[in-house]
């Protein structure tokens, strides 16, 4: 089983660089069964890369940096709510949080950059704790520490897993194979 939901047509869109309907369908599928992590990480996940990647990479033409930002943190305060006892959850929030905790918050400090950028940590550090054998937590996790022995090594041992854990070819699931290859 891959690590994100796959979701009918989410890939065509993206490849299209159709951005809002691809929130707008992970919305709607989301907002059908809010419950269910599964597809909340869908939709926070697909936030995080357009947004992670705006400044760059996102052909911003017809998009609301805004619709996106307030779409992520609404996802993070419903997970937080109700997904907290869930390792992927944890996992792929705790990560994406710690990676740019900017996002997550609207008119913050240096001191809310760096209690998010903690709690993404923390959520990391928890996700490995309630799952210890999920491997990708793991990695990311020890991404956040000062050794880099560890890191390396589960790192080199996940590399061999990482088509079984990302089988299709999504914005995201792209953005995790590069990097857990890297």
């Amino acid at each position: 089983m891959g690590y994100f939901l796959d979701v009918e047509h989410l890939e065509t869109l993206e490849k299209q660089e159709k951005w809002n309907e691809a929130r707008e369908l992970l919305y709607k599928m989301w907002e059908n069964e809010k419950l269910n992590s599964e597809k909340l990480i869908r939709l926070f996940s697909e936030c995080w890369y357009v947004l992670s990647l705006w400044e760059c990479c996102i052909n911003k033409e017809k998009l609301s940096f805004y619709a996106f930002q307030n779409t992520l943190i609404e996802c993070t305060e419903f997970g937080i709510q109700n997904h907290m006892k869930k390792p992927r959850f944890l996992c792929i929030a705790g990560y994406m949080i710690s990676m740019f905790p900017n996002l997550f918050y609207v008119n913050g400090t240096d001191k809310s950059y760096a209690e998010w950028e903690q709690n993404g940590i923390d959520m990391l550090r928890e996700s490995c704790e309630f799952d210890p054998n999920d491997r990708i937590a793991k990695v990311l996790f020890l991404g956040t520490k000062a050794g880099f022995t560890e890191y390396r090594k589960e790192k080199k041992l996940l590399r061999l897993e990482l088509a079984s854990f990302f089988p299709n070819e999504t914005a995201i699931e792209q953005y995790f194979k590069e990097i857990l290859n890297a």
